[in-house]
């Protein structure tokens, strides 16, 4: 049996591996699209990689421009931050967008459905959790306050991890959550598989969800992570030393 588990975990070993580090500082978010390219966002803007991580050039380099959430809704990049909210469909062109409903410009989360690409939540510094039902445009107060860790499955279910905390679910869009089993109770960010699969990173490591418990894919800290769109089981993260990995 020693053998075994020995075996198993030097599987795991070779499943993952460093592919690169980033050139930059304050990693914040990462997100895979379905051409295979991958974007970073940093305190000074956006990168791209279109070998999986291995190389990285410049997609937007403005000092401050602190790019800290990505989100994707099928027909353009949302990119959300500190006094930054804008969008691109051409990865080229980014175009500052003036919401209705914020209660302020500070977006410290951002979150579209996956299921309703036209619903989108925020989390705004002064004002807590909010929720668009037409693509950003208008914004209206939910009635309970989330983390801007977020994320949302393929059925509707909402997740917001609170440091210190744990794990919370929602399954009335942000309405009324439950507490829900973590892997640790300071979760750093949080990712869904198009298998439904539910990862989550914090101070301790990566971990995946499976029908009947929490599997350590990494250990150490973990800052940003995206799913391959396309391959569930195939992952991208950024360590606290900003080096990057691969499973």
């Amino acid at each position: 049996m020693r053998w075994f588990l020995a075996l198993a975990d030097l599987g795991v070993a070779l499943a993952q591996s460093p592919v690169g580090q980033v050139a930059t500082r304050d990693v914040h978010s990462l997100l895979w699209l379905s051409d295979g390219r991958i974007l970073l966002g940093h305190h000074d803007g956006l990168q791209v990689s279109k070998d999986g991580g291995r190389t990285w050039q410049a997609l937007l380099s403005r000092q401050g421009w602190d790019a800290m959430n990505l989100a994707w809704d099928g027909q353009r990049l949302i990119v959300a931050g500190h006094d930054i909210y804008a969008e691109s469909t051409d990865l080229k062109v980014f175009r500052d967008l003036k919401p209705k409903g914020l209660s302020g410009s500070d977006l410290h989360g951002y979150l579209v459905s996956p299921v309703n690409p036209a619903l989108h939540f925020a989390h705004e510094a002064s004002g807590g959790l909010f929720m668009s039902r037409d693509g950003g445009r208008t914004w209206s107060k939910t009635p309970r306050s989330a983390s801007p860790i977020m994320t949302m499955d393929h059925s509707g279910v909402f997740y917001s991890a609170v440091p210190g905390l744990g794990l919370l679910q929602s399954r009335d869009n942000a309405a009324s959550f439950a507490a829900v089993p973590g892997p640790e109770t300071t979760l750093l960010t949080l990712a869904v598989a198009s298998d439904g699969g539910l990862y989550a990173a914090g101070k301790n490591g990566l971990w995946l969800r499976t029908s009947t418990e929490w599997r350590q894919i990494a250990s150490g800290m973990v800052v940003a992570l995206a799913v391959n769109p396309r391959r569930p089981a195939e992952v991208i993260w950024v360590d606290g030393t900003g080096r990057i990995w691969r499973r």
